[in-house]
This record gives structure tokens, sequence and C-alpha cells, in this order.
């Protein structure tokens, strides 16, 4: 219990157990309760006033246009292309043949099945015979898993299209997407032919070019559709909640019901 009565400020003694005031008769429970919560509720939709702007271009961004449906297509396509086929390579070795196609999948399949031995690796890069050809696929293999991690992270960025930074952002993503995509596929041919060279009876492959392509032009289509939609000057719907930024007090809409009020009890 309050040591002191909320309305007429009478000290409460220890013998005064009674939720009411002995001297005004008031309940002290839950006097001003009714404010209390008022205040609360101010609160809340103040902070649900300030987070709404974000919302509305979260939601924008995903489903607020057309041409916004458009390019969150377009971001997850390079990732789909990534499965096609983009080379495919022969060798012939004592014990045994190979002869298959590369593309994402078969590189993360290989990897995972035969390890990851930095050990070996670094002794093929400083083989004077297929070192060469084995820095290039190193360079094509890392360029092809960042540009795997960059489609997926410029996907997600996306749904923030209408952010402050996002159309900046919208145009980078896919501008590092085609230049790891054309250092990928040349790292990709400068390697099989460095390897064929080195050993002709051993070694060949063909580079297979249709997925970089369609990894290219879907990041062009990004770009032209981001480019577009700021020409077109699409812009975000924002809710208005501009009165919850105000106190109570002071909103339009709390005056008109005091207003009603008081026209209501003059009658």
């Amino acid at each position: 219990m309050a040591a002191y009565c909320p309305k007429c400020n009478y000290k409460l003694r220890l013998r005064d157990w009674r939720p009411e005031c002995p001297n005004c008769g008031v309940n002290v429970v839950y006097y001003g309760i009714e404010d209390r919560l008022r205040e609360e509720a101010d609160v809340a939709e103040y902070k649900h006033a300030k987070i709404q702007p974000r919302f509305d271009r979260l939601k924008f961004s995903v489903i607020g246009h057309p041409l916004c449906i458009v390019k969150l297509v377009l971001g997850l396509l390079p990732l789909i292309a990534l499965l096609l086929p983009m080379g495919r390579i022969s060798y012939v070795l004592p014990f045994g043949a190979h002869h298959g196609t590369i593309n994402l999948i078969s590189i993360i399949v290989f990897f995972v099945n035969k390890g990851f031995d930095v050990q070996l690796l670094l002794k093929l890069f400083a083989s004077p015979v297929v070192g060469a050809g084995m820095r290039w696929y190193a360079v094509a293999l890392v360029s092809l898993v960042l540009l795997a991690l960059v489609t997926l992270v410029s996907f997600f960025l996306l749904v923030l299209s209408f952010s402050p930074k996002g159309y900046h952002r919208n145009i980078a993503f896919p501008i590092v997407g085609i230049v790891l995509s054309v250092v990928s596929f040349f790292s990709f041919i400068i390697m099989l032919r460095s390897l064929g060279a080195a050993l002709p009876d051993v070694f060949s492959g063909k580079a297979i070019p249709a997925a970089f392509i369609v990894c290219v032009v879907l990041f062009a289509l990004q770009i032209a559709t981001t480019v577009l939609i700021r020409k077109k000057g699409i812009a975000v719907k924002y809710t208005d909640v501009s009165e919850y930024l105000l106190p109570y007090s002071e909103r339009p809409s709390t005056k008109e019901k005091e207003a009603k009020k008081a026209a209501a009890s003059a009658t």
C-alpha cells in the first residue's frame, strides 16, 4: 500500500489495511488507474508509430509494386543458374578414369566426399607441372563461392530495397555479381587450357558459358529493374500514424472526443 493517499495526501498507517483511504474514502489501489493505463497505451502507440514506417518499407519492397516482385524473383534466379553445367572435364589415370560435368552441386559434393586437404592443395599449387592450372582453378572456385554468397545476401537484402541505402545497395551487389561471374568463367577457361597443355594425354575439358551468361544477364536485369523503379518514381505507401507521435492530449482525435463529451454534457 502507498505511504500517502494519491488523492488527499493522507499519510497511511499500518492499521489502515483497507484499500480505501480512511480520510477521503478513495480506493488507493485503483485511483488514477485509467490515467496510468492511458499513459502506457500512449507509449505503446508511440513506439508503434515509430516502427510502422519501417514495416511499410519492408512490405512495399516485397509486394508493393509488380516491379518489386519481379526484382525479388530476379534476385533468386542467379543462384538457380549456378546449378547449370559450367563445364565438362575428363581425366585418365592409371587406376581409373573420370568424365563429368561441373556445376555448383558437383563442386560441393566433391569437397564433402573428398574433404579439404590444405597440404595437398599447397603441393599442387607449387607443382611446376600443374601449379599454374590449379591456382587458376582455385581462383575460379573462390569466385564461384563468393558469387553464391553475394547472390544469397543480395536476395535477402532486397526486402530492404526502400530503406535509405537500398537503391545504392541494389546496384552494388549485382555489379559485384557480374564481376565475380566473369572472373570465375575466365579463370575456369585458363585452368582448362593450362592443365590440358600440361597433361595432354591425361586431362581435357571444355567450359560451358551458359550458367555464367545467365548470371550476368540476371544481374543486369536486376540493375535495370532498380533503375526503372527509381525513374518511374515509385514511392512507398506509408500508413498515416503521425497522430500517434503526439501526446494523447494533443491528438486531433482526442480533442474531437473531448469536444463531443463537452457538447453532450452541455445538452
